[in-house]
């Protein structure tokens, strides 16, 4: 099943790679949401960065999103969970995808399984340097 989320993944990343989203014509899930970064932890083999924040449709959400490498270090896999909470209940997500850094930027594109049976593409952009991190969830399912 990871294998074929995988490819999946890498046909709508080869698709998005020039951020030319609206070629796809996928529509908006919510407003882009910045959230706060509460810790960034540095590995080896992987980087761990999650962030918190108030995202439309799913309240306070809590995230993270764990980055293994490619050779060169400048890219690779992501995958993570995040969950949001309501004063109506909880719900609760699982994401794959794909980083690649951009002009200093990290830049991860996700194909999103939401519990409530909604899928989202969500591109999420963290600046390091200034600890920004927004993501942009785009309808799927």
């Amino acid at each position: 099943m990871k294998y074929l989320v995988f490819a999946g993944l890498f046909c709508f990343a080869s698709l998005t790679m020039a951020d030319g989203h609206d070629e796809l014509g996928l529509e908006k899930r919510q407003p882009d949401a910045p959230m706060t970064v509460t810790s960034v932890v540095l590995g080896e083999e992987m980087t761990s960065i999650s962030a918190e924040g108030g995202m439309e449709g799913y309240g306070q959400v809590y995230v993270t999103y764990d980055l293994t490498y490619n050779t060169a270090r400048t890219g690779g896999t992501v995958d993570g969970q995040g969950r949001g909470f309501t004063k109506d209940g909880a719900a609760s997500g699982r994401f794959q995808g794909f980083w690649e850094l951009q002009d200093g930027v990290v830049v991860m594109r996700n194909v999103v399984n939401i519990n409530n049976g909604t899928m989202n593409l969500d591109v999420i952009k963290f600046n390091p340097l200034t600890r920004d991190l927004v993501v942009q969830a785009y309808i799927l399912k």
